[in-house]
């Protein structure tokens, strides 16, 4: 049962004693056993805020609501920690969001237990970090960050999760345009490459792979007779060491294979034969390619060669941009493009593309001039509008 308990004073043989706390502290205690059975203890100056605690928490206790006020001592380091290990991420991923979290969120509120981070101490430490680092990449720390916390109310340690409180504000999402490479650039780099990876540079642009993808490529993946390819696994350097894991978030995909890149792999393949299960782009002494030594030593001298810049823009991103734009282009609906290019969100791929989708304006003018030029081919003439 709770009940509180006078910590100055007690009844000895019917006479008030003083106690050996006596004037320490504060007087009056609440004791009270939590849903598990174990005695718990807060002490409090009045007698009634004691009183009126023990009611609350007992009634807390009855419906399941109880949260024990000492379970958030633990540090944020140490639990982000323990939170981590117990994610079922790949290897890469948790490679990516310890550093992440140690680099960028540790580092600035580690020490401080959970219980004492609000959402004042999550505002300002955005706003550091937005003087530093691009706000996408902000973006990305704070979900890993607000996932900790979310663990952390999941299992009784914190009642809110401070990320999610109004006056944390996250900054606004970068508005990239993606300006595509002409046809021209695109083949005069391709062109550029050695010829062990010239077809690394004609199916990125021809079927809108990511880098990691195009290295990941096996000779089973491809199928020329049903004219498709699979993209099942890529590359990724985890711990400095060369793995090999699904696509980016696990999304596999089936995209059609162009003639003109199957001609490309069938002659690639011709000079560089393998089995079914082997890579088929693979450096001299037939190990993965690592993208540390490729963009380096084989990408930017393409560029070079090809009077590009090598700059951020133009890394091998920029032929897989070049495909979303070709897709585009040629009609795709926003699903469709999203589907060929892996983004597990039509959203994204707007975001990224909408400039280059044409406006409702051009649709609006093309589908009345579409519409109101069968009247002139049946012969009508004169304003049709009034």
């Amino acid at each position: 049962m709770a009940h509180v308990q006078d910590l100055w004073e007690k009844t000895v043989t019917g006479r008030r004693v003083r106690t050996s706390r006596y004037g320490k502290g504060n007087r009056w205690q609440a004791r009270y056993l939590d849903p598990e059975g174990r005695e718990r203890t807060r002490t409090f100056e009045r007698k009634q805020d004691a009183e009126r605690f023990v009611v609350t928490v007992g009634a807390d206790v009855l419906r399941g609501a109880y949260f024990d006020p000492n379970a958030g001592k633990v540090t944020f380091a140490a639990f982000a920690e323990r939170w981590l290990a117990a994610q079922t991420f790949t290897e890469s991923s948790r490679e990516a969001t310890e550093l992440r979290l140690r680099l960028h969120a540790s580092r600035h509120f580690g020490h401080r237990e959970l219980r004492n981070i609000k959402p004042s101490v999550i505002q300002a430490w955005l706003r550091q970090l937005q003087q530093n680092l691009a706000h996408s990449y902000v973006r990305t720390v704070f979900t890993n960050v607000s996932a900790v916390f979310n663990a952390a109310v999941d299992d009784s340690l914190i009642t809110s999760n401070p990320c999610r409180a109004g006056s944390v504000k996250l900054p606004k999402r970068e508005q990239r345009k993606v300006e595509p490479w002409p046809v021209e650039q695109v083949e005069a780099v391709i062109d550029a490459l050695p010829e062990r990876y010239r077809g690394v540079g004609v199916v990125a642009a021809g079927c809108g792979l990511r880098q990691g993808e195009a290295f990941g490529l096996r000779l089973r993946d491809v199928d020329f007779l049903r004219r498709q390819v699979h993209v099942e696994q890529q590359v990724k350097i985890v711990r400095s060491k060369l793995v090999l894991e699904a696509p980016k978030g696990g999304k596999t995909r089936t995209l059609p294979l162009p003639d003109i890149v199957a001609a490309e792999l069938a002659q690639h393949l011709g000079r560089n034969p393998v089995r079914d299960d082997d890579l088929m782009f693979t450096t001299r002494e037939h190990r993965p390619i690592n993208r540390n030594h490729f963009n380096p030593y084989t990408w930017k001298p393409a560029l070079e060669a090809a009077g590009v810049a090598p700059t951020r823009a133009n890394g091998m991103h920029a032929l897989r941009h070049f495909y979303g734009s070709v897709l585009i282009d040629a009609g795709e609906s926003v699903r469709a493009v999203a589907d060929y290019l892996g983004h597990a969100d039509p959203g994204f791929t707007l975001r990224v593309y909408a400039h280059l989708f044409p406006s409702s304006e051009d649709r609006a003018r093309q589908a009345v001039d579409r519409l109101l030029g069968r009247r002139g081919e049946r012969g009508v003439t004169g304003p049709c509008l009034r």
